[in-house]
């Protein structure tokens, strides 16, 4: 790793970074709220880039976050997408067609960041997914993976993949949350009496339970490991380029979103 460039990299792959700290702000709002300093990795979801990262995203990639904020208005004016579009593909590729640049380059910078978070006295934390469902144990350098890498440093990820949910008790320093996909209950009640936490996307307003647990708004911010278990963190759904056809805004018709009238009747249940 002597001779490993960061720049030289970027300038080759033509990226201005591999993850940062600032790009997203859901990662912005767990600094202002919890003094959290998150430096996150957005990849090109599902098969984008010619690689699956998503295998169980079948109900929800079109309806991804990739497809909002900044990008979102890249996707809606550009066919094949913009800059963002671009970009995250080719870090994707650069993932699983060399792995050890990237790995170099990964950890370069969250060793950077870290520095930062610690010279300004803020606690550190790293999503490797936001915009995938990578596992942890897949970024390795030399036989050694991430986790391992940098022990010291917090790490938590949202998944629909269940053996995933593992890792946390693997690792300790690996936090996650389990993703509600409208058809996954069961397996979230298991998690949920486990002590885990579980995330579910509401279309509009936010209940104050979901089948008989507490929801929290996991709208402030996005540092999920400073939550208790055994609840559910509710998010409102965020509109996405894929909701417009024509211009016009059209209700996405997944089970990943719980339309209003489900999460009313679940509260009457009870």
């Amino acid at each position: 790793m002597d001779k490993f460039s960061p720049s030289k990299v970027k300038r080759t792959l033509g990226i201005s970074y591999l993850g940062c700290c600032d790009s997203s702000p859901k990662l912005v709002k767990s600094l202002t709220h919890k003094n959290v300093l998150t430096y996150g990795l957005y990849l090109a979801p599902r098969d984008l880039s010619g690689h699956n990262v998503c295998s169980n995203s079948d109900n929800c990639c079109k309806y991804c976050l990739n497809g909002s904020g900044r990008n979102k208005i890249e996707l809606l004016t550009y066919k094949e997408g913009g800059p963002i579009q671009q970009s995250r593909i080719k870090k994707t590729k650069l993932f699983f067609e060399d792995k050890d640049t990237f790995m170099q380059l990964l950890i370069h910078e969250i060793r950077q960041a870290k520095r930062k978070a610690d010279a300004a006295n803020m606690k550190f934390a790293v999503r490797l997914n936001c915009t995938s469902d990578i596992s942890p144990e897949k970024f390795t350098l030399m036989g050694v993976n991430i986790l391992q890498f940098c022990e010291s440093i917090q790490f938590y990820d949202y998944t629909k993949v269940y053996e995933h949910t593992k890792l946390s008790e693997k690792y300790s320093n690996y936090d996650v949350t389990y993703s509600y996909s409208g058809e996954n209950w069961e397996i979230c009640e298991e998690l949920l009496k486990k002590g885990y936490r579980v995330a579910v996307v509401f279309e509009n307003v936010l209940p104050e339970e979901f089948r008989g647990y507490p929801v929290i708004d996991a709208n402030q911010y996005d540092a999920r490991f400073l939550d208790e278990g055994g609840l559910i963190c509710g998010l409102t759904y965020k509109k996405v380029a894929n909701d417009y056809v024509n211009g016009k805004y059209q209700r996405p018709e997944t089970t990943f979103v719980t339309r209003q009238e489900e999460a009313v009747s679940s509260c009457e249940a009870k």
